[in-house]
């Protein structure tokens, strides 16, 4: 298939496909992708979601059925962030999990929570406008303990002698970041600042090597996993920074081509593999085309091109 006929195939797909590929792919004006956006809410795969939300305002507890989980999601998917379950839903979790004295105490933060916890925290209550002065505190001491080789990792918690960022961590942090700088709580240019630091981490590592060796670190990085949940994978390292000024350093050339490699001759990218764990409904089954990963490997590929000087 032809570039237009893959996003025709696209457009054959969920509301949540379609309203990224329109706006993403096609550049349709906001109000043709924003229309489309807001139909998640009563169709498709958002629906099925918002259907499976208890009266408490949670999902059902289990590996990647539970609450946290669901919300990154429908994140992921760009719920509007005024649909009234969901925000509902949000703030409760949130006015659970992240109170006023937490918020205020480092220490408790730090030594009772892992730090893609704490990203999850700020992603969710970025997106979904949760009280900006507690979200403010979470972020300095987000930004406080992000290490001296530029990223972040879980693992200080239990062991504080770790001195090498993790993949995973980092860019649970950086959503979360980057929610809060658009959500107006962390100004742009700290979110520049650190995130700098974290994405010349990643680039020293091509996103997925050794920067000693040059070998791949974990086969799993390499696959096209969606929803990888708090997994990273090279594609969703290369989403997230299409959207920097990053996308157009020769060092991630390996992991374009990475990325390329996976592509059919149809022009589309499959779903290898899942997270092992419940889900409330697969969105698209392993083993078949997958559209989300061709929807983001083409974003990515087109930002590449488009920001290339």
């Amino acid at each position: 298939m032809q570039r237009d006929d893959v996003i025709d195939w696209l457009m054959q797909g969920d509301p949540v496909i379609r309203w990224q590929a329109m706006r993403d792919l096609s550049h349709l004006p906001a109000e043709a992708w924003e229309a489309e956006r807001h139909r998640t809410v009563e169709h498709g795969w958002c629906a099925q979601f918002i259907e499976g939300l208890r009266p408490d305002g949670t999902w059902s507890d289990g590996r990647w059925t539970g609450t946290v989980w669901t919300l990154l999601t429908l994140i992921d998917c760009g719920i509007p962030n005024t649909c009234p379950p969901v925000l509902d839903a949000a703030h409760r979790f949130l006015s659970h999990n992240l109170t006023r004295e937490r918020a205020l105490d480092e220490k408790w933060l730090l030594t009772q929570m892992d730090l893609c916890h704490l990203g999850f925290w700020l992603r969710i209550g970025a997106y979904f406008r949760f009280d900006p002065c507690l979200l403010t505190h979470l972020i300095g001491t987000v930004l406080r303990a992000q290490m001296p080789d530029g990223g972040w990792n879980c693992r200080v918690r239990n062991y504080p002698q770790t001195h090498h960022s993790s993949f995973h961590t980092t860019f649970n942090i950086l959503e979360g970041l980057a929610a809060a700088a658009d959500y107006g709580v962390l100004p742009q240019a700290a979110l520049k600042e650190c995130e700098n630091k974290a994405l010349e981490f990643m680039l020293q590592h091509k996103m997925y090597k050794s920067d000693k060796t040059g070998e791949v670190i974990s086969e799993r990085f390499t696959h096209l996993t969606f929803p990888s949940h708090w997994h990273y994978t090279v594609l969703r390292g290369l989403d997230y920074m299409s959207n920097c000024e990053q996308i157009t350093d020769a060092r991630l050339n390996s992991a374009i081509e990475l990325v390329l490699s996976r592509r059919s001759v149809r022009g589309t990218w499959p779903n290898e593999k899942r997270i092992p764990g419940t889900t409330l409904f697969d969105m698209e089954k392993p083993g078949g085309d997958s559209r989300w990963n061709t929807l983001r490997a083409m974003r990515v590929l087109a930002r590449r091109t488009m920001v290339r000087p």
